[in-house]
């Protein structure tokens, strides 16, 4: 009986233990800075910038000139759904500029693919939102 539970034990952690680096190694490889041009519903141009350092996450959107008009950071974490790649954002913190944030008590989850320098997020599903679906193809910046 002791041998079965001690079994037991070393399997459960064996599998939490491949699962918490499962994690890490898919984090790594998001590690750096993304980018990817867009066009809103009025036509104006705008880049979008999601950085991730460790279990951290940045996110800016900003005017062709450079000027920060939303940005937001706080805790990334991605899992492994079957053959999906899931990407949670929680403990986030947005607003106008780096300087000027808050809480917005909204946590955000992402379906995503790594390529070749490319980062493939589809956005806005997991609950009804203002903002309509988007599927971006962000590109590694160097």
């Amino acid at each position: 009986m002791m041998k079965t539970i001690l079994k037991y034990f070393i399997l459960l952690t064996l599998t939490a233990l491949f699962t918490f680096k499962g994690e890490a190694a898919d984090l790594d490889k998001l590690a750096g800075k993304w980018a990817v041009k867009k066009t809103n519903d009025d036509g104006q141009k705008f880049k979008q910038i999601l950085e991730f350092k460790d279990t951290k996450f940045k996110f800016w959107m900003k005017n062709l000139e450079g000027q920060t008009f939303i940005y937001a950071e706080g805790n990334a974490s991605a899992e492994k759904v079957g053959d999906i790649r899931i990407l949670k954002l929680t403990d986030i913190k947005a607003g106008e500029g780096e300087d000027n944030i808050a809480d917005i008590y909204d946590d955000r989850t992402l379906v995503y693919r790594t390529g070749y320098k490319t980062l493939t997020t589809a956005t806005n599903f997991e609950s009804y939102r203002d903002e309509k679906p988007a599927l971006d193809v962000y590109k590694k910046q160097e």
